[in-house]
């Protein structure tokens, strides 16, 4: 008999044991199924979490961003002359910055922002201006709904243009008419050239939109805010931020730059980097605390089901005693016994394990619903969770089959 014909033989003989003492063969493999279910919800859970993290800060303009943002150099006592002679955070430090690696960086945006009276025909508010420069609308997820954005010329000389938020362009022109109409922030007189497209990001369905602040922003170029709304010569910043694609320049780059802004700010220590992507691996290197809290669940489960099976499949040999031993006494060596043992129990954890990922999904899927948020299900879960089952599996079935394999013919056969 061909080793293929043996293996059917085998597994035939299995399916039938198992068909036979089905409520026994349903005891074993519940340990496995709940192990199975256990993992694969866990990860599932887990990963749909941050796979809609991940989405939501694609939708802020992407993880591959360094930002610097001032901060106060001057924390406790009277400040010295240096430091209140220091000019914080200035264009000047984005066109360094960008000159470190030009080949490496996508884009440069710049921002200043101001609070100012805004007014139009149909409105009268108090309101937060941005202003911004370089590359700030894609860095920032924006897109131009209507009209169009800022020139290069109208950057440079701060020209008196400004582009509207959804929520901007309907309060202060609820017409809907926003572009080509006057607007004036304090005693500057503007002209709408274009409406931003609406954000919107809801974390879990119901729930408000994330993004609202977004739809409120009032764009005008940063050199407009610095110059003639803030009479600023040094054309200071509150952001600047370094689009990098390639995160392995990303460590090496922010080093350089600390240098270059240090060295600009007079050795003060004023100003403070983030890394987009950085701070997003940490979340998930914590996340992963939970992965593996999950892991080790589900490996209890595991072993508590292998520990059950191992003595269901003790007592069940007792029972099979006379049937090892005609086996035996017909020709079967111990070695086919043990194969023979080990196929049963590695069919019922194949079985065990395939209802395992069923009832995971089912449970990933009401958990996932109950949140609120779309079930995100990688490949590495399914190989997780049926690979320990696996695992375990064949480690718990080995004494049983060792135990069968090495019965006495004789004795076998006398057993009562």
């Amino acid at each position: 008999m061909t080793s293929s014909g043996a293996f059917r033989e085998r597994l035939y003989g299995a399916w039938v044991e198992i068909r036979e003492n089905l409520g026994r063969s349903v005891l074993q493999a519940l340990g496995v199924l709940l192990g199975v279910a256990s993992v694969l919800g866990g990860f599932s859970i887990s990963d749909s979490q941050r796979k809609r993290s991940d989405e939501m800060f694609v939708k802020m303009g992407g993880l591959d961003k360094l930002n610097v943002l001032p901060r106060a150099a001057i924390k406790d006592g009277s400040p010295s002359a240096l430091k209140q002679a220091n000019l914080g955070l200035r264009d000047a430090d984005a066109v360094g910055g960008e000159a470190l690696k030009s080949e490496a960086i996508q884009g440069v945006s710049r921002q200043k922002n101001a609070r100012s009276r805004v007014v139009s025909t149909y409105a009268d508010q108090d309101r937060q201006v941005n202003g911004i420069g370089g590359d700030y609308i894609p860095a920032n997820g924006y897109g131009i709904a209507q009209g169009r954005g800022f020139s290069n010329m109208e950057m440079e000389t701060g020209a008196p243009v400004v582009i509207l938020g959804v929520e901007a362009a309907n309060t202060f022109f609820p017409k809907g008419d926003a572009l080509g109409q006057p607007l004036k922030i304090g005693d500057i007189p503007l002209t709408v050239i274009g409406t931003f497209e609406e954000r919107a990001f809801r974390f879990r369905e119901g729930q408000g939109n994330q993004f609202w602040w977004r739809n409120r922003i009032i764009a005008v170029p940063a050199n407009l805010v610095q110059r003639r709304m803030n009479g600023d010569a040094y054309r200071r910043v509150d952001r600047v931020t370094f689009r990098i694609p390639d995160l392995n320049v990303m460590s090496g780059f922010a080093q350089q730059l600390k240098n270059l802004v240090t060295a600009n700010h007079r050795l003060q220590d004023d100003f403070r980097l983030d890394d987009v992507a950085a701070r997003i691996r940490k979340r998930r290197s914590q996340g992963a605390v939970y992965d593996i809290i999950f892991m080790l669940s589900g490996v209890l489960a595991l072993v508590g089901g292998g520990i059950v099976n191992v003595n269901i499949q003790m007592a069940s040999l007792k029972e099979r005693v006379r049937e090892v031993g005609v086996k035996m006494a017909i020709g079967a060596s111990g070695r086919e016994i043990f194969k023979a043992f080990m196929t049963e129990a590695l069919l019922l954890t194949a079985l065990g394990g395939f209802a395992g990922l069923v009832l995971g999904v089912g449970f990933s899927w009401s958990i996932t619903k109950s949140l609120g948020i779309p079930l995100h299900m990688t490949p590495a879960s399914f190989v997780w969770a049926y690979g320990l089952a696996a695992v375990f599996g064949f480690l718990f079935a080995l004494v049983p089959a060792w135990k069968a394999s090495r019965l006495s013919p004789m004795e076998a056969l006398r057993y009562e």
